[in-house]
């Protein structure tokens, strides 16, 4: 596969998470229909839109990445495929216009919520639990570089002023009357974006997967808010991010 990429080692940690360990499909799969509607929030170059269109090549796939050198690739990557439609926009509760903390060297954790401090720490965690294959010395040269890595690519950081619109206003304006499959991964703003789906399109909501960082009560308020609106819910943490508060959350709707 060839793709446009911003930062090379983190390509190829997003392909690894997205085509090789599958983080978005659940043990049990996803039961979706032959032409599935997608929305990918948070698309970052448009990695999870190029699996979905290769697992179900019939799906209709709108992708949303809101600042604007990233969605350029994501539009590179995915401008070919006639079923793809990337949009240059948030998703979240209200219609506004507010800033985003983007990282140039770390893009995947760019975020309207983004805190360095908090950011450290969660790369931290990662690189802990991958080292643990390592032995002594070589363990501790190990994270030492790694942090100090993540140190440079934290410290170079853009406030970026972009456009967000509620799920409902967009479906609304999109003519998108059914979700098959949301997936959800915005570094503390999911919360937000499941707040603006709207009681109306709530019903046409079928499978979820949205990464949760499980801060101030987060993962109690997501699973409370899908379990509220008739869907069944299971979560799951990746091995890397144990000692973490990122979670997934899959959620299906049954009949």
């Amino acid at each position: 596969m060839h793709v446009f990429s911003l930062n090379g080692n983190e390509t190829d940690y997003l392909y690894r998470e997205i085509f090789s360990d599958e983080s978005y499909i659940p043990p049990r799969g996803w039961d979706v229909p032959a032409k599935p509607v997608i929305l990918d929030i948070g698309a970052n170059i448009g990695l999870f839109t190029l699996f979905a269109m290769e697992r179900w090549p019939d799906a209709k796939v709108f992708a949303f990445e809101p600042a604007p050198d990233v969605f350029d690739a994501l539009r590179r990557n995915t401008g070919h495929l006639p079923h793809a439609h990337a949009h240059n926009v948030a998703l979240g509760d209200e219609d506004q216009t507010r800033e985003l903390t983007y990282y140039p060297n770390y893009t995947m954790m760019s975020g309207f919520d983004a805190d360095p401090e908090v950011d450290r720490g969660l790369a931290s965690a990662f690189i802990t639990s991958a080292a643990d294959s390592l032995d002594g010395e070589l363990r501790d040269e190990f994270i030492i570089a790694a942090e100090e890595l993540v140190d440079d690519c934290l410290s170079e950081r853009q406030l970026v002023r972009c456009d967000v619109q509620r799920v409902e206003t967009f479906a609304g304006r999109a003519g998108i009357d059914r979700i098959d499959f949301l997936k959800v991964d915005v570094e503390g703003f999911e919360l937000r974006v499941l707040q603006g789906i709207g009681d109306g399109l709530w019903p046409a909501v079928r499978n979820a997967a949205i990464e949760v960082a499980d801060r101030d009560g987060a993962l109690q308020e997501v699973l409370s808010l899908l379990e509220g609106h008739g869907m069944s819910t299971s979560v799951r943490q990746a091995a890397e991010y144990r000692t973490s508060d990122l979670h997934t959350v899959f959620a299906w709707r049954v009949g």
